[in-house]
Protein backbone atom coordinates (compact mmCIF):
# COMPACT_ATOMS: atom_id res chain seq x y z
CA UNK A 1 0.00 0.00 0.00
CA UNK A 2 1.60 3.16 -0.68
CA UNK A 3 1.39 6.11 1.77
CA UNK A 4 1.44 9.59 1.27
CA UNK A 5 2.06 11.89 4.12
CA UNK A 6 1.12 15.52 4.00
CA UNK A 7 1.51 17.77 6.74
CA UNK A 8 4.22 17.33 9.56
CA UNK A 9 5.50 13.83 9.58
CA UNK A 10 8.68 14.54 11.00
CA UNK A 11 7.26 13.48 14.39
CA UNK A 12 7.63 9.96 13.45
CA UNK A 13 10.00 7.52 13.39
CA UNK A 14 11.68 5.11 11.29
CA UNK A 15 10.30 2.13 14.24
CA UNK A 16 7.06 4.08 14.35
CA UNK A 17 6.34 4.11 9.96
CA UNK A 18 6.98 0.65 10.11
CA UNK A 19 4.58 -0.36 12.41
CA UNK A 20 2.17 2.35 10.76
CA UNK A 21 2.98 0.69 7.10
CA UNK A 22 2.35 -2.85 9.22
CA UNK A 23 -1.23 -2.00 10.26
CA UNK A 24 -2.18 -0.20 6.91
CA UNK A 25 -0.89 -3.94 5.46
CA UNK A 26 -3.07 -5.21 7.33
CA UNK A 27 -6.37 -2.81 6.50
CA UNK A 28 -5.40 -3.38 2.95
CA UNK A 29 -5.51 -7.82 3.34
CA UNK A 30 -8.53 -6.90 4.82
CA UNK A 31 -10.00 -4.98 2.28
CA UNK A 32 -8.20 -6.59 -1.08
CA UNK A 33 -5.72 -8.80 -2.37
CA UNK A 34 -3.67 -6.42 -5.01
CA UNK A 35 -1.55 -4.63 -3.58
CA UNK A 36 -2.64 -0.93 -5.59
CA UNK A 37 -4.58 1.16 -2.58
CA UNK A 38 -3.34 4.09 -1.68
CA UNK A 39 -3.54 6.09 1.68
CA UNK A 40 -3.36 9.66 2.02
CA UNK A 41 -2.65 11.06 5.56
CA UNK A 42 -2.84 14.33 7.01
CA UNK A 43 -1.06 15.07 9.77
CA UNK A 44 -1.26 18.22 11.82
CA UNK A 45 -0.12 19.52 15.21
CA UNK A 46 -1.85 22.41 17.64
CA UNK A 47 0.08 22.92 21.33
CA UNK A 48 0.30 19.64 22.71
CA UNK A 49 -2.49 18.03 20.63
CA UNK A 50 -1.86 15.81 17.36
CA UNK A 51 -4.18 14.97 14.84
CA UNK A 52 -3.95 12.47 11.93
CA UNK A 53 -6.92 12.20 8.78
CA UNK A 54 -6.37 8.90 7.02
CA UNK A 55 -7.94 8.90 4.06
CA UNK A 56 -8.52 5.47 1.99
CA UNK A 57 -9.84 4.56 -1.44
CA UNK A 58 -10.97 1.43 -1.69
CA UNK A 59 -12.86 -0.14 -4.79
CA UNK A 60 -14.88 2.77 -5.39
CA UNK A 61 -15.49 3.87 -1.62
CA UNK A 62 -14.02 6.06 0.54
CA UNK A 63 -12.91 5.47 4.08
CA UNK A 64 -12.14 8.46 5.86
CA UNK A 65 -10.87 8.34 9.39
CA UNK A 66 -9.17 10.83 11.94
CA UNK A 67 -7.73 10.84 15.38
CA UNK A 68 -5.78 12.26 17.79
CA UNK A 69 -3.44 12.15 20.38
CA UNK A 70 -0.53 13.24 22.35
CA UNK A 71 1.83 12.30 20.33
CA UNK A 72 1.71 11.80 16.00
CA UNK A 73 2.23 8.29 16.51
CA UNK A 74 -0.58 7.98 19.31
CA UNK A 75 -2.78 10.17 16.51
CA UNK A 76 -1.99 7.49 13.59
CA UNK A 77 -2.74 4.25 15.76
CA UNK A 78 -5.92 5.60 17.03
CA UNK A 79 -6.70 6.65 13.40
CA UNK A 80 -5.50 3.01 11.97
CA UNK A 81 -7.84 1.18 14.60
CA UNK A 82 -10.78 3.52 13.58
CA UNK A 83 -9.97 2.65 10.13
CA UNK A 84 -9.36 -1.12 10.85
CA UNK A 85 -12.67 -1.19 12.60
CA UNK A 86 -14.27 0.27 9.50
CA UNK A 87 -12.90 -1.80 6.73
CA UNK A 88 -13.88 -4.78 8.54
CA UNK A 89 -17.52 -3.64 9.06
CA UNK A 90 -17.54 -2.37 5.08
CA UNK A 91 -15.57 -5.30 3.83
CA UNK A 92 -18.72 -7.09 2.50
CA UNK A 93 -20.71 -3.64 1.13
CA UNK A 94 -17.84 -2.82 -0.69
CA UNK A 95 -17.19 -6.46 -2.28
CA UNK A 96 -20.38 -7.75 -2.95
CA UNK A 97 -21.84 -4.41 -4.78
CA UNK A 98 -19.78 -4.68 -7.51
CA UNK A 99 -20.18 -8.50 -8.62
CA UNK A 100 -23.19 -8.47 -10.92
CA UNK A 101 -23.08 -12.24 -11.12
CA UNK A 102 -23.32 -12.80 -6.87
CA UNK A 103 -26.85 -12.99 -5.66
CA UNK A 104 -27.15 -11.76 -1.89
CA UNK A 105 -30.05 -14.22 -0.89
CA UNK A 106 -27.30 -17.29 -2.47
CA UNK A 107 -24.87 -18.02 -0.27
CA UNK A 108 -21.36 -18.55 -1.36
CA UNK A 109 -19.54 -21.46 -2.64
CA UNK A 110 -17.13 -21.63 0.08
CA UNK A 111 -20.12 -21.29 2.24
CA UNK A 112 -22.23 -23.85 0.59
CA UNK A 113 -19.05 -26.39 0.65
CA UNK A 114 -18.41 -25.80 4.46
CA UNK A 115 -22.05 -26.35 5.47
CA UNK A 116 -21.93 -29.28 2.77
CA UNK A 117 -19.22 -30.72 5.00
CA UNK A 118 -20.33 -30.72 8.13
CA UNK A 119 -23.85 -32.47 7.38
CA UNK A 120 -23.44 -35.91 8.13
CA UNK A 121 -24.15 -38.33 4.79
CA UNK A 122 -27.11 -39.66 4.04
CA UNK A 123 -27.46 -43.19 3.51
CA UNK A 124 -26.53 -44.25 0.07
CA UNK A 125 -30.31 -46.19 -1.35
CA UNK A 126 -29.79 -49.71 -3.08
CA UNK A 127 -30.46 -49.89 -6.67
CA UNK A 128 -34.85 -50.92 -5.00
CA UNK A 129 -36.19 -49.00 -2.75
CA UNK A 130 -38.28 -50.44 -0.12
CA UNK A 131 -42.03 -49.56 -0.58
CA UNK A 132 -42.23 -49.65 3.64
CA UNK A 133 -41.30 -46.60 6.02
CA UNK A 134 -37.39 -46.06 6.00
CA UNK A 135 -35.31 -46.54 9.09
CA UNK A 136 -32.85 -43.32 9.41
CA UNK A 137 -30.15 -43.13 12.16
CA UNK A 138 -29.88 -39.97 13.95
CA UNK A 139 -27.36 -39.08 16.28
CA UNK A 140 -26.82 -40.05 20.27
CA UNK A 141 -28.26 -38.74 23.41
CA UNK A 142 -27.60 -35.37 24.61
CA UNK A 143 -24.52 -35.63 26.88
CA UNK A 144 -25.49 -33.50 29.97
CA UNK A 145 -28.57 -34.13 31.88
CA UNK A 146 -30.78 -31.36 31.04
CA UNK A 147 -34.73 -29.95 32.06
CA UNK A 148 -37.69 -30.15 29.70
CA UNK A 149 -37.20 -26.42 29.48
CA UNK A 150 -33.61 -26.58 28.25
CA UNK A 151 -34.59 -28.75 25.73
CA UNK A 152 -37.30 -26.42 24.66
CA UNK A 153 -34.54 -24.18 23.86
CA UNK A 154 -32.29 -26.48 22.05
CA UNK A 155 -35.07 -27.59 20.38
CA UNK A 156 -35.66 -23.65 19.23
CA UNK A 157 -32.40 -23.38 18.09
CA UNK A 158 -31.69 -26.81 16.17
CA UNK A 159 -33.11 -27.20 12.86
CA UNK A 160 -34.74 -30.96 13.90
CA UNK A 161 -37.91 -31.61 15.01
CA UNK A 162 -37.01 -33.43 18.25
CA UNK A 163 -34.58 -33.32 20.82
CA UNK A 164 -33.59 -36.85 22.73
CA UNK A 165 -31.97 -36.09 26.26
CA UNK A 166 -31.63 -37.39 29.71
CA UNK A 167 -33.85 -35.57 32.32
CA UNK A 168 -31.47 -34.16 35.01
CA UNK A 169 -34.43 -34.89 37.98
CA UNK A 170 -35.17 -38.71 36.73
CA UNK A 171 -32.08 -39.86 35.24
CA UNK A 172 -34.74 -41.33 32.03
CA UNK A 173 -34.46 -40.48 28.70
CA UNK A 174 -36.87 -38.02 27.34
CA UNK A 175 -37.81 -36.96 23.63
CA UNK A 176 -39.21 -33.57 23.11
CA UNK A 177 -41.38 -33.71 19.80
CA UNK A 178 -41.74 -30.32 17.39
CA UNK A 179 -45.86 -30.77 16.54
CA UNK A 180 -47.22 -29.55 13.23
CA UNK A 181 -49.49 -27.24 15.05
CA UNK A 182 -46.08 -25.54 16.09
CA UNK A 183 -46.58 -26.97 20.36
CA UNK A 184 -43.83 -29.42 21.89
CA UNK A 185 -44.80 -32.92 22.91
CA UNK A 186 -42.56 -34.77 26.08
CA UNK A 187 -42.15 -38.22 25.59
CA UNK A 188 -40.86 -39.29 29.00
CA UNK A 189 -39.21 -42.23 28.87
CA UNK A 190 -39.73 -45.62 31.84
Amino acid sequence: MRVIYNGRSAGLSERERTKIQRKLDKIQRILTRRGDLRANVRLSRQRHLSEAEVTLRALRHTLVVSGTGISTFMAMHSALDKLERQAVRNKHKIIDTHRPGRQRDRLSVVVEDAVRRTMPPEPALPDEAPSGPRIVRSPGIEGKPMTAEEALLELDDSRRDYVSYRDADTGLINVLVRRRDGRAELVEGD
